[in-house]
């Protein structure tokens, strides 16, 4: 594998190696923050005058005198279980979702302003930041990367974004105040509110995000120890999150009280003593269609995510708006999605890249050929290929490839970078760590395996600290060679039939058979640990 990638691939987060402690203990590299150098001639469009000067917002970021973020203050974002988030990474609101928080109150309110005011003091305590950015903090501390650095190392270099989040900075220090209009068309919109249909079945995927990972999981294929106990209030749960939420109060659990007050009922499954579901009053009464085009003159992007976005035909809706009010051709449009598809009934997705000012294709790649045809089941590899060519035939977009480094992935994952290496139209390539479920982390693997990887990912240094964690307590790894043959079984007989040995041979002399296994008494037999899978 090849140890050094070309500067356009890496300016997504991959290639950190100059390492410095954050305030918050984590290893940060912020070398490549603020380094495009047309940002400092002044004889260019991008020149920021006094960009690093001593006191800035971006001088005390790349110093690390302050622990910043700049998602916060430019991305609204709701989790498929319609609760809000600062980003897909963050710990979700408690409070504030879909049925009673509109997107503007989110943005205004006091659990993001906390955040935002300790990210800006050198001198907090981070009590809030600690709370909702748990994984990012995690993530320094254990690879040297994460969702703040990736997004940081992106944003910090590009001019007329960097301008605008100053812009908002500076407006919240004089006021005291955050308002999300402050900055101009600076917002990216990340709403996971039109449900979960998907057409793959990824053996990673939290079933919650994947219609078809449900039907799969219902027909059997299903593991007790590595996604919890399938009962029937993790079925309800499931149930509410596969809903379109994005006119919730429209929904078929929805009741009207006599004095006009909207109720939805949840947890069915979970009834208390008395047989009655939980009701939960529904206060947020517009559509998150009407709500996001309200924002359309502040919106730089909006990203659509799964699911399987381009599948799922109600956000065909917003881009039709967009359209209508001529604000399409302002904004960036941006899909997580697996690239097998690129219709969804009389809709053609590239019938509406035209429209964009920009269309970013982040394919969810990990595996090359059979490897991701196993990992993500029924997909096709060269379909993906195809589409991802037929995509960069617009010059108003972008491909990038996104991966999960997991338990299976990491084997392989190499071969996606250099595949990435000899097929320049990719624009730029990017991964994150499994952190759920815990069964299917990197550092499961056979240490020998582990080892023998190490050198094969000289140069990712994330990827190596994974590889070289003692694998989780408590946790049998033989649970997820189960599952993995479960599935295997499933398939059998079907056009998507492959085993689990042909593809991944150098697992299969730890596997040890049901009927030759130790009693269950035995430490792996235990349960297994404390975290909320969702």
């Amino acid at each position: 594998m090849s140890k050094e990638l070309p500067k356009h691939m890496t300016k997504g987060g991959p290639g950190d190696h100059t390492f410095k402690t954050s305030l918050l203990g984590g290893k940060v590299d912020t070398t490549a923050w603020f380094a495009e150098d047309h940002m400092f001639d002044p004889n260019t469009y991008d020149y920021i005058d006094n960009l690093l000067d001593e006191g800035t917002i971006a001088k005390k970021a790349k110093d690390q005198e302050i622990f910043f973020c700049d998602i916060p203050f430019t991305q609204v974002y709701m989790e498929i279980d319609g609760n809000y988030q600062a980003c897909c990474f963050a710990k979700s609101s408690k409070k504030h979702n879909v049925l009673n928080t509109s997107l503007v109150d989110w943005m205004h309110g006091k659990e993001l302003n906390k955040v935002r005011s300790e990210m800006l003091d050198p001198n907090s305590k981070f009590k809030q930041v600690k709370k909702t950015c748990q994984r990012c903090i995690a993530d320094e501390k254990r690879y040297g990367r994460s969702r703040r650095t990736a997004c940081m190392k992106i944003h910090s270099n590009a001019p007329d974004y960097w301008k605008k989040v100053v812009q908002m900075v500076k407006m919240m220090e004089a006021s005291g105040e955050y308002n999300m209009m402050d900055g101009g068309r600076i917002l990216e919109i990340q709403l996971k509110v039109y449900g979960s249909e998907c057409n793959l079945d990824c053996y990673m995927c939290v079933h919650a995000n994947s219609t078809i990972r449900q039907k799969v999981a219902d027909e059997g294929v299903w593991n007790d120890r590595i996604f919890l106990k399938y009962s029937k209030i993790a079925k309800e749960k499931l149930r509410w999150v596969t809903k379109d939420k994005n006119e919730i109060y429209n929904d078929e659990d929805v009741e009207i009280d006599k004095d006009g007050v909207i109720y939805i009922q949840l947890d069915k499954g979970n009834l208390k003593n008395d047989g009655v579901a939980k009701k939960v009053e529904v206060t947020n009464t517009e559509s998150m269609v009407e709500q996001t085009v309200a924002l359309a003159p502040y919106i730089r992007s909006i990203k659509i995510i799964g699911g399987e976005p381009l599948i799922m035909k109600k956000h065909y809706e917003l881009l039709d708006r967009l359209i209508e009010i001529d604000e399409a051709k302002n904004i960036m449009i941006k899909y997580q999605t697996n690239l097998t598809e690129t219709k969804a009934g009389k809709h053609n997705i590239f019938k509406y890249i035209p429209e964009f000012k920009l269309v970013s294709m982040v394919a969810s790649v990990d595996g090359v050929g059979k490897t991701i045809e196993y990992m993500r089941r029924r997909c096709s590899w060269d379909k993906i290929v195809d589409n991802a060519k037929l995509c960069d035939e617009y010059d108003n977009v972008d491909v990038d490839f996104n991966g999960l480094v997991s338990f299976l992935s990491v084997m392989r994952f190499y071969e996606v970078i250099d595949w990435c290496l000899a097929n320049p139209f990719i624009d730029q390539i990017n991964w994150a760590m499994l952190e759920t479920p815990p069964h299917l982390r990197v550092n499961n693997l056979p240490e020998k395996i582990k080892k023998d990887l190490i050198p094969k990912y000289e140069g990712w240094p994330d990827i190596q600290d994974a590889l070289r964690m003692p694998p989780e307590k408590n946790l049998d790894m033989l649970e997820v060679f189960d599952y993995l043959l479960k599935a295997d079984e499933y398939y059998k007989g079907t056009k998507w039939e492959m085993n689990l040995f042909d593809v991944f041979p150098e697992l299969e002399e730890y596997y040890i058979p049901k009927e030759n296994r130790p009693a269950s008494n035995t430490p792996y037999k235990r349960n297994l640990y404390g975290t909320d899978y969702r």
